[in-house]
């Protein structure tokens, strides 16, 4: 048994030589060192070339993500200015035009 480095409670050697941590289980239980993890899928890519990857991140990063998809969700009910689509066939526009100069 050899101390841990954060609580100084004992912790079994093979711990720190065979999986390289530092600290025992109650530490790392507790979230003093390992913090749980949370994943986003993302869809990747166009057409045919479309792939899912899963995007891991800690508690913090997270939050952060959340605050940001929820201000997203909530962007469409603002007031905002108006996108028109012009690919659509009602396109308002006019032309051509041409200049007649009636006066000379």
């Amino acid at each position: 048994m050899i101390p841990c480095n954060t609580c100084g409670g004992d912790m079994p050697e093979l711990r720190l030589t065979e999986y390289n941590y530092a600290f025992c289980v109650e530490c790392s239980e507790s979230g003093n060192k390992v913090k749980a993890k949370h994943g986003v899928p993302v869809m990747m890519g166009e057409g045919d070339h479309t792939w899912v990857e899963t995007i891991i991140m800690d508690e913090e990063q997270y939050s952060v993500y959340q605050h940001n998809e929820k201000a997203l969700k909530n962007l469409g009910k603002t007031n905002k200015a108006e996108m028109l689509n012009m690919d659509k066939d009602d396109k308002n526009l006019y032309g051509p035009v041409t200049i007649i100069d009636t006066k000379g």
